[in-house]
């Protein structure tokens, strides 16, 4: 596929640092994930395969929607620190990066220097312009590491795919998803069956989760004003599927990405 327009939405980063040997977390997000170890290492399981382990300085990559299984393990001085950002990519204003590459699930120390630049540049400086500017030089490293993406989604998929993300802070019915899609309630059904191994419900809830994890990391809005940025009217309702999502509550898993918690007690991750 010639490449005719790149734009990059959704741009965030964070940073980690802190004691965390063998912490495991499990999570999808809704979005490319581009996390760098700088102090310690990454083991990184995606989408239910044996775990990898990133270098020192190298990163690893995680598609949206994918299942990431990460293991934590401290570096020279009995703590981890990371770098991490987070962004949707969209190639010919209709696809996704990952729907039409597959992305590298490690990226070499080598290219180590490279990424902590730019990660660091999208963290810190308050120039917007530098800050995405910093983002494409990301995306530019991913496409030349990356292969060509044969299996397509079908249109149909594409379709539900991103109409639920443009409207899953909003109360989404099966018959809009199947007037998006353009065919009938069943037949929608089926689709999401066959190409995301789950009902519409649940993916729905899946997006939404994935969301609330990024605002989770990246910022310290309220847990209750995240569960309704997200599309759950219920916020009681919103910590419970979290936490069955990710295996912690939702103030649980901020503390564990806090900068203030470095050496500081941690909730357990299954």
């Amino acid at each position: 596929m010639e490449i005719r327009t790149v734009e990059i939405r959704n741009l965030y980063a964070g940073t980690l640092k802190q004691a965390c040997e063998g912490e495991r977390h499990i999570k999808a997000l809704p979005c490319l994930s581009v996390v760098q170890s700088l102090c310690g290492v990454y083991e990184i399981g995606l989408g239910g395969a044996l775990p990898e382990r990133t270098d020192e300085g190298g990163a690893f990559v995680a598609p949206s929607g994918v299942m990431q299984e990460i293991v934590h393990h401290n570096g020279r001085g009995g703590y981890m620190e990371a770098q991490w950002v987070f962004m949707n990519i969209t190639v010919n204003d209709f696809f996704e990066y990952e729907d039409i590459f597959i992305p590298p699930v490690l990226v070499s120390a080598k290219y180590g220097a490279e990424l902590s630049e730019s990660i660091y540049t999208i963290r810190t400086d308050a120039n917007v312009c530098r800050r995405y500017s910093a983002a494409y030089r990301i995306a530019d490293l991913l496409f030349s590491l990356s292969a060509p993406n044969d299996v397509r989604l079908d249109p149909t998929a594409l379709l539900l795919k991103r109409y639920v993300e443009q409207h899953y802070r909003e109360r989404i019915t099966k018959e809009e998803l199947a007037a998006a899609a353009h065919c009938s309630t069943a037949g929608m059904y089926r689709i999401f069956q066959r190409r995301f191994g789950m009902s519409p419900n649940n993916y729905i809830n899946k997006v939404r989760l994935g969301k609330a994890a990024v605002l989770l990391e990246s910022g310290d809005t309220p847990v209750k004003v995240i569960s309704g940025m997200v599309g759950f009217d219920d916020p009681v309702y919103f910590s419970k599927l979290f936490k069955e999502y990710s295996g912690v509550s939702p103030k649980g898993y901020r503390r564990f990405y806090s900068k203030q918690s470095e050496g500081g007690e941690t909730e357990s991750f299954r």
